[in-house]
């Protein structure tokens, strides 16, 4: 953003009022910011919002093992509708590894995320595995589960997430 300001000639504030759609500056100002922003690809820094409690639109999604079939499916699923709902995903392994998840979900407390799914044989909800302000939505899923019924696991677990997320 202080690079958009030295590029446009506004102060960092005004390039800030602009790119989030304030009312508080010219219109022109605003269109002429949003032009050099797409011009140089600007992207918000995600982390920036989450400090100043602003949502990221990005999810976490921690597994044993991506290239076991039912895995791969639910995360297909989630980050299918992840996208549709204006989310991106970033993904874990645990490699079937327990202290490798607690790692994980430890990791994702510092509010670079917006919620965790964690996707597992057996769920079990355990006293450990809390984030702080952030929704942790753990799925159970197996080898013996329909490709319709990941789908609808995955489904209804975004909804309980944009629930909690509000």
């Amino acid at each position: 953003m202080k690079e958009l300001s030295e590029l446009s000639g506004y102060s960092v504030s005004t390039v800030s009022k602009a790119l989030n759609g304030k009312q508080d500056i010219s219109p022109d100002a605003t269109e002429y910011i949003k032009s050099l922003a797409k011009k140089f690809n600007y992207v918000p820094n995600k982390f920036a919002l989450a400090l100043r409690g602003i949502k990221t639109k990005s999810i976490a999604v921690v597994i044993p093992e991506v290239t076991l079939n039912h895995y791969s499916k639910m995360l297909y699923h989630l980050q299918e509708i992840a996208e549709i709902k204006g989310y991106r995903v970033i993904l874990f392994q645990t490699f079937h590894n327990e202290k490798k998840q607690y790692k994980c979900i430890n990791s994702l407390n510092d509010g670079s995320i917006d919620g965790v799914f964690l996707i597992s044989d057996t769920p079990k909800e355990n006293s450990n595995l809390r984030l702080k302000n952030t929704p942790l939505i753990q799925l159970g899923v197996n080898r013996f589960n329909t490709d319709n019924e990941i789908k609808e696991l995955s489904s209804s677990g975004f909804s309980k997430f944009l629930k909690l997320d509000c």
